[in-house]
């Protein structure tokens, strides 16, 4: 049986300067790739910023007796900033993620080749694939000028169910500009509601040239998700149009860039681009996994796709397949390089072109996974796969580019190779870290964490926010392609009603679970330091009752920025930008309880602190505390506050 210590403990919280944190993060959170290039080696749906982790760090270094180099774990290792944040002090790191994806993506990021023998290897992947590239993508502006398709647009079409006319169906009348509304742009490419399309202003009524009928810019179609028929005005969703097969595909618009990558035009298809987009023209082989139905997938499923496969047109998945089949070969024998190329290619299958919207205003397109959903839209655009002449967004072209600023960047930073082991399975033995590596990788859920008793200086991680982000589900797309299993993953913590994911009550267990293990991994006097995010008191109460059950005490309470508040995904909603850091300790150790004196200067802050008063009680919480904890909160304004597209959306 455990005895009390004799020896207070601080939080390690109390080092923080919370206003300063909060000023730089918020400047990361807006530019995350040139502050961090590393993490645009892979995507990942909810990455911490590096200042306030790097911060926590630090503070946990300046209580530690043990000197610079101390072993720092993330059991929720996704995006990997923790892991960075701990390399860059010249700390080791232990880190851990159920989901295949973030742990291989992980492991490639901190192995990253040197930029020269990267460029080498995309020259060669590039010339392998030559041939296929111009049959794909060469073309000419109207001028008879050189150009490269950059992206061509599809709208998708069904049949009415009442007159059989086949409906195109444009999300909105404007389809695209033809240069950027930022660069003056106001004129653009138009439809009608029979779905007929023109050039004409953005800027007032026209009138269609086909039919006549009147076209307003600012319409919308399918507000909803209904669509309607100009020709016997039946009207229904889209749903129904897609039927069990899905839509059919009309390329509409084609965007070139000259040679030179001096000119750059919008107009419609030519015969030629029409026949190079043609599925007919192309035969790929991989047939991707059936999609599993979850919270996320149940749109795709709703509208017709059934495989990971049917998000791509034929072109876009033969290029991929080209590009994959040639990584080995390109990479001359070298592992880094050629899990640097893979990650470039996977990570360009995001830009999925039935998926990815195109945004009309600046011309560009989405990822088909932004903003922590699957992007459905009836305007998809496919992007040149390889880039042209380094134009287009989430090309492999850019990629690559990315990549070797990242290992620049991290050459820089670090100033040598690190060694890393991994990704290795979390059935293996457990085995204390050596003290030659710098990083442990590890796959598998963190309910079995590899690293030996008592070894860890300080875990330093961010839970899953209980139902926001379905990980598994989004990250589909990439393991589909690497080959490994789609689906959800043995050990997720995450609350998913549609699939197999945990209710609250199993993922407080599973949570609990972890948090044994942390405990069991963590040195005598090690600090448990975690970020949390959520607007559910459901969420929190799962969260105290599984550090409490585990045999946790708090230390200490801060509340720091975390979100970009002008990201898409967050702007205009009742998303949260703080996060709660909570310290917290061994139960039988005596704490000095550390919480922020300064009075609360916004509707969301003044809800973290309510709920940072009830993170003191960690430890203590009483049978009847849930009870007491959600009538406090629910009383906060931020809770009731409501937003035009919370409403709008219904949520």
């Amino acid at each position: 049986m455990s005895t009390k210590s004799t020896t207070i403990t601080r939080s390690v919280l109390r080092h923080l300067d919370a206003d300063a944190l909060t000023a730089a993060a918020r400047r990361e959170s807006r530019a995350r790739q040139w502050h961090l290039p590393p993490t645009s080696v892979y995507r990942w749906w909810a990455r911490r910023t590096e200042t306030v982790t790097g911060a926590i760090i630090d503070a946990v270094a300046t209580d530690s007796p043990k000197g610079n180099r101390l072993l720092i774990a993330d059991p929720f290792a996704g995006g990997g900033v923790i892991a960075l944040a701990a390399l860059l002090r010249g700390h080791r790191i232990y880190a851990q993620d159920v989901n295949p994806w973030a742990a291989r993506s992980l492991a490639t990021m901190l192995s990253l080749p040197a930029p020269p023998e990267l460029d080498a290897a995309a020259d060669r992947l590039h010339e392998a694939n030559a041939h296929h590239l111009a049959s794909a993508y060469t073309t000419t502006l109207t001028d008879g000028t050189p150009a490269t398709v950059s992206n061509t647009l599809r709208v998708a079409t069904g049949s009415c169910p009442r007159c059989e006319t086949t409906l195109r169906l444009f999300p909105a009348a404007l389809v695209s500009l033809t240069k950027r509304i930022d660069h003056g742009g106001d004129t653009g490419f138009l439809a009608c509601p029979a779905g007929h399309v023109h050039l004409g202003t953005a800027a007032k009524r026209t009138g269609c040239v086909t039919c006549g009928r009147y076209v307003q810019p600012s319409a919308r179609y399918t507000t909803r998700r209904i669509a309607k028929c100009a020709q016997c005005h039946w009207s229904g969703k889209l749903t129904e149009l897609a039927g069990h097969t899905g839509f059919g595909w009309d390329v509409v618009l084609v965007e070139r860039i000259s040679s030179s990558r001096r000119r750059r035009e919008i107009g419609p298809p030519t015969q030629a681009e029409l026949t190079a987009a043609d599925d007919a023209n192309w035969h790929p082989k991989q047939q991707l996994p059936a999609i599993a139905v979850g919270m996320e997938t149940t749109t795709l499923l709703g509208h017709g796709i059934r495989h990971w496969h049917q998000i791509y047109p034929d072109r876009q998945r033969a290029i991929l397949e080209s590009l994959l089949q040639s990584c080995t070969t390109a990479a001359d024998g070298d592992p880094q390089v050629l899990r640097a190329l893979e990650a470039a290619i996977i990570g360009a299958t995001e830009m999925a072109g039935y998926l990815s919207r195109w945004d009309p205003r600046y011309l560009k397109a989405y990822e088909a996974v932004a903003n922590h959903r699957f992007n459905f839209t009836t305007l998809a655009a496919e992007p040149n796969v390889w880039g042209a002449h380094g134009a287009g967004r989430g090309t492999v072209e850019r990629r690559l580019a990315h990549i070797a600023k990242a290992s620049t960047w991290l050459e820089e930073k670090i100033g040598r190779s690190l060694r890393v082991d991994g990704p290795r399975p979390s059935e293996t033995r457990r085995t204390a870290v050596p003290a030659a590596l710098d990083a442990r990788i590890v796959v598998g859920g963190s309910q079995r964490l590899t690293a030996s008793a008592s070894s860890l200086d300080a875990v330093v991680t961010d839970p899953p926010y209980h139902d926001d982000v379905q990980y598994a589900e989004l990250s589909n797309i990439f393991r589909a392609w690497a080959g490994g299993p789609t689906g959800s993953l043995r050990g997720d913590i995450i609350v998913n009603r549609h699939a197999d994911g945990a209710d609250t009550v199993a993922y407080q267990q599973l949570l609990t679970e972890v948090f044994l293990e942390t405990l069991r991994t963590l040195r005598p006097g090690g600090h448990l330091i975690l970020s949390y995010a959520n607007r559910h008191p459901d969420a929190w109460v799962a969260l105290f009752d599984a550090l409490q059950a585990a045999g946790y005490q708090t230390a200490g309470y801060t509340v720091v920025h975390s979100e970009n508040e002008t990201d898409h995904a967050k702007a205009g909603r009742r998303a949260c930008m703080l996060d709660i850091l909570i310290d917290l300790v061994r139960r039988e150790e005596v704490v000095e309880q550390y919480c922020p004196q300064d009075p609360p200067i916004s509707n969301e802050e003044e809800f973290c602190h309510k709920v940072g008063s009830f993170a003191l009680r960690i430890g203590q919480l009483s049978e009847e505390w849930a009870k007491e904890f959600t009538h406090a909160v629910r009383q906060s304004a931020f809770l009731s506050e409501h937003s035009p597209k919370d409403e709008a959306e219904g949520c």
